[in-house]
């Protein structure tokens, strides 16, 4: 091979998330990144030369954690990936302060991982969990300041976990030509990334409260957000969804007003 041959070898990116063919759509589980750090390196390198308003950050970003620069390359890969559909997301148009969402995003990830790693889990799961154009709706919906606010990082840590489980639930169907669905997911993270909201019932909802309703005949309307900042021990409630049972096979005809969150955070006639 030339010298010039092995020079544009070495400036291939080495992409993870699209390898061709139709992409997946709705809530999708990708593989964990297994790049090596060099090939991470040459992936930031060749963007940072593809894409003019990233180059000045180039050298910031291989200086941080690997695994953010690993999130930052997908991003970047994510950005440069075009979906012919009426509602693909151009991360390279330019926001209120005149800078490219890519740019944005670049940005608060590097600060993010120095002083907000949680942030950084954050991105990565929402990459990993969910087709294209939900992760950029994401992304670049999430560069006016979220990721840099360290008062939020618990809450941050502990929705990466249960993003799979936001993607299921706010993904499901067909194509609707629009970013409904996408709301509805940004709508959920609001929720969860919330001052007023606690970090330990974010996984709760999910492990407790929905598995707990998946397995029964009953229909239940849970309000989310009032069980989110419910200041009741996580297993108290878990302690009340195991008398749960029977006290709906006392309700009767009554299970029509039954309020779940209201029962498993107020219940204290078993404390």
């Amino acid at each position: 091979m030339s010298l010039l041959g092995k020079l544009a070898e070495v400036k291939k990116p080495v992409n993870r998330l699209f390898n061709g063919g139709f992409s997946e759509m709705g809530a999708i589980s990708r593989k964990p990144d297994t790049r090596t750090s060099e090939e991470i390196t040459q992936t930031i390198d060749y963007y940072a030369e593809k894409i003019p308003e990233i180059k000045q950050f180039a050298s910031e970003i291989k200086k941080l954690n690997p695994k953010h620069m690993g999130t930052i390359a997908d991003t970047l890969e994510l950005s440069t990936h075009s979906e012919m559909l009426p509602t693909n997301i151009n991360m390279s148009k330019l926001n209120s302060k005149g800078v490219s969402y890519r740019q944005a995003v670049v940005e608060d990830m590097i600060e993010a991982s120095k002083t907000n790693p949680e942030a950084m889990e954050l991105a990565d799961a929402i990459i990993n969990n969910t087709d294209s154009i939900t992760a950029k709706y994401m992304l670049s919906s999430m560069t006016g300041g979220i990721m840099k606010d360290k008062g939020l990082a618990k809450q941050m840590q502990e929705t990466a976990k249960v993003i799979p489980d936001i993607a299921k639930e706010t993904l499901g169907g067909g194509y609707l030509m629009d970013y409904s669905k996408q709301e509805n997911m940004l709508n959920w993270l609001k929720v969860m990334i919330n001052p007023q909201t606690k970090p330990d019932k974010i996984t709760s909802l999910f492990k407790d409260v929905v598995s707990f309703t998946e397995k029964r005949p009953e229909q239940f309307c849970i309000d989310v957000n009032k069980f989110l900042t419910s200041n009741t021990p996580k297993e108290k409630i878990q302690e009340n969804l195991k008398v749960l049972p029977d006290v709906l096979k006392m309700l009767g005809d009554k299970i029509k007003d039954f309020d779940i969150v209201d029962f498993v955070t107020k219940n204290t006639n078993l404390y």
